[in-house]
């Protein structure tokens, strides 16, 4: 019998996210929505109206520079979904209806993973990962990458 490893952390984290993207794009695949305009939709329908710059920042975590997020903003809006006053992106009535069904959908799939696993521990790393995300990056790297560097 093999004893079980365990994973570095990185590790750890790189191989659950791969596990729980695969339903999330099995949903959106069955949507017929890519993961780009879902992070748009989701990332509108949790903060509401985001200036435009904030919304290619927060997408180019997912590896899409400005000229793809502006193509995404153009297919989005052209779908009626998305609306862009004032260099503001927000949802269009049609929009908060297609996130809202994409959400529930995909929050139904969410409750039937995680109800494998304990509340209490699903809970905890929640809130590691969500303090993790609210962590300025430049900050992380100052205090783990630089100390102790000239």
């Amino acid at each position: 019998m093999t004893q079980a490893t365990t994973l570095p952390f990185g590790t750890a984290l790189a191989l659950a996210q791969r596990t729980l993207t695969a339903p999330l794009a099995a949903v959106l695949g069955a949507e017929n929505v890519a993961m780009p305009e879902w992070f748009t939709l989701h990332a509108l329908g949790l903060r509401g109206s985001i200036p435009t710059e904030v919304l290619t920042n927060l997408l180019a975590t997912n590896g899409l520079d400005a000229a793809a997020v502006q193509n995404l903003l153009t297919t989005l809006g052209n779908s009626g979904l998305v609306e862009l006053p004032d260099g503001a992106v927000s949802l269009t009535p049609a929009g908060t209806v297609r996130y809202a069904e994409l959400r529930d959908r995909i929050d139904q799939v969410t409750a039937r993973i995680f109800e494998r696993f304990d509340p209490a521990r699903v809970e905890t790393a929640r809130g590691l990962l969500q303090e993790i995300a609210e962590t300025d990056p430049e900050q992380l790297v100052d205090r783990s990458v630089r100390i102790g560097r000239p």
